[in-house]
């Protein structure tokens, strides 16, 4: 397990502390605020074992102390040891007579239980009771975040940031989940914000770094400024897997896509239990096209961390590139019925081999988050052909977020895929309704799908319509993602009947490192249309 913990003090100050403190408590066994004080710093060295043990030993000599209660339960909630932690909750609670106290703890018991609901109730409660503490609304903020409701998250942040607009927790989330929403030039102010207020700070450094290489600014004196800030996130988190992702895409967009892969296959090496350092690596190899090495390292960090939901994800999106029974024509081994990675995931469900048991056990992990059921939608269309069955699943996200653009969006990718595309169009045109203004993130992606849909059904209007309102799109989207303007602006302007435009802005987005499986789509395009082009020159 990883965690960041933002210290106040150098860990070489720690050490020596830690040694001060360890013969005070040796000399003094029976005292409690030396104790506490050790507690605290391993907390903070990252010695939880011993810290939890310590904590338990200041409790006993001092039990009325309900902040250290407190803080021993989340370090246990972080352990992973939720039953430890209710006990522990409980205790505290029996402590306190301060009602909005009470509040909260129940809703940190609830958050134990995967109560998601009950501990929004929970935590409303304690902020209505002491709307001034933000410690009520940043928890309620992470539950909404936990079950993937946007716009939950922003609402509570909202009374964080009018308490202490300098809140830099609360920035972050914010940044986030704006991201997460598609509105942009908010997140763009959010962010600015951060790098006043605390741009040396590695959560700031990392964001403001996965921006620049979105952006593409991994060259000439742009790019060195770059590299300048992934030196200072590896100098703060050396053994971060963030840092480590962050300086392998550097160099990938740089064109140096081998190089980039070795900086991961380092970490995983170095760091073999790190489940984020597979789940990076996983991702890294699919990108650049090594889709049966992918699945076999996404496999290994769900072994690690069964419990995160993102692997779950990267499994979904893998494993049937990895496993298609294509695969041996596309250079790749073979099918997943003789693949080693069968008994990675069960071994048949009716007739199908491996991913339905991944899709159901996703499923039933994560039951309130939309984008598992998008997600586990799309697959039971596209690689299962469970197509009735897809489209229920996939309509259960929209469900749990129906004022969420990108819920109806996904949905309608599933119904197209589904071949019902008079759904498919009602589903974006729904989510149209919600983007923010600037969400041309997800506005994009959706104009080109409408604009194919329409095609099929037969409106041409509408379809020129919508393909001409993408291609005005990616001009936005190209100060965000040049690569990604320029592979929707092919699918446009092919649309739009505008061959010699789709092919130019085809090379154009792998020539910055459009990544696969789409650059894999975008090669196939290509040599279709430059094998018309010559054919018509023949002709």
């Amino acid at each position: 397990m990883n965690a960041h913990l933002v210290l106040e003090e150098k860990p070489t100050r720690q050490e020596q502390k830690f040694i001060t403190l360890s013969k005070y408590v040796q000399k003094y066994p029976q005292g409690w605020k030396k104790r506490l004080e050790l507690a605290d710093l391993l907390y903070e060295m990252g010695n939880w074992q011993q810290a939890v043990s310590e904590y338990h030993q200041a409790i006993e000599r001092q039990p009325q102390l309900l902040d250290v209660r407190l803080q021993l339960g989340k370090i246990l909630q972080l352990m992973r040891r939720e039953k430890e932690a209710i006990e522990v909750y409980e205790k505290a609670k029996s402590l306190s007579e301060n009602e909005a106290t009470q509040h909260h703890i129940n809703g940190l018991i609830a958050v134990c239980r995967g109560e998601s609901q009950k501990a929004i109730v929970a935590f409303k409660l304690a902020a209505n009771l002491e709307p001034d503490k933000v410690v009520h609304w940043l928890a309620l903020a992470q539950v909404h975040q936990e079950i993937e409701n946007p716009l939950g998250v922003l609402s509570a942040l909202e009374h964080v940031l009018s308490i202490n607009p300098d809140d830099v927790v609360a920035l972050i989330y914010s940044h986030d989940t704006l991201m997460a929403v598609g509105d942009i030039p908010a997140a763009r102010g959010q962010l600015s914000r951060l790098i006043t207020l605390a741009g040396d700070d590695f959560r700031v450094l990392q964001r403001q770094i996965e921006r620049r290489c979105q952006m593409r600014l991994v060259s000439g004196k742009e790019g060195k400024l770059t590299k300048k800030m992934i030196t200072s996130l590896l100098q703060q988190t050396p053994h971060g897997a963030e840092a480590h992702k962050l300086l392998a895409y550097y160099y990938i967009l740089r064109g140096d896509w081998a190089q980039g892969v070795e900086v991961l296959a380092k970490f995983t090496a170095e760091h073999p239990h790190h489940p984020y350092g597979c789940y990076y690596y996983g991702r890294c190899l699919f990108e650049t096209g090594e889709y049966q090495r992918a699945a076999q390292m996404m496999g290994k960090a769900y072994h690690l961390y069964p419990h995160d939901c993102e692997i779950y994800r990267g499994l979904c999106e893998i494993l049937p590139v990895a496993t298609s029974p294509l695969a041996p024509l596309l250079g790749r081994e073979g099918n997943f019925a003789t693949s080693p990675l069968a008994p990675l995931l069960g071994r048949e469900r009716d007739g199908k081999w491996g991913m339905g048991n991944v899709v159901e056990e996703m499923l039933k992990r994560f039951p309130q988050r939309w984008s598992v059921w998008a997600t586990a939608g799309r697959v039971l269309v596209e690689c299962l052909k469970e197509i009735e069955r897809g489209c229920q699943v996939s309509q259960e996200g929209t469900k749990l977020q129906p004022q969420l653009a990108d819920a109806w969006f996904c949905h309608g990718r599933v119904l197209a895929l589904a071949g019902k595309h008079r759904e498919a169009v009602e589903a974006w045109e729904k989510g149209w309704e919600f983007l923010p203004v600037g969400g041309y993130l997800q506005s994009v992606p959706a104009a080109v799908w409408l604009g194919e849909s329409y095609g099929v059904l037969g409106d041409v209007g509408a379809s020129k319509r919508w393909w001409e309102a993408a291609c005005e799109g990616c001009r936005e989207l190209r100060e965000l993602n040049p690569a990604m303007a320029d592979y929707w602006l092919g699918r446009a302007l092919l649309g739009l009947g505008d061959r010699l435009g789709a092919i130019q802005a085809d090379e154009s987005a792998l020539s910055q490192q459009l990544l696969h499986p789409t650059r894999g789509e975008v090669e196939k395009v290509l040599r279709r249309l430059k094998g018309k082009g010559r054919k018509g020159l023949g002709d």
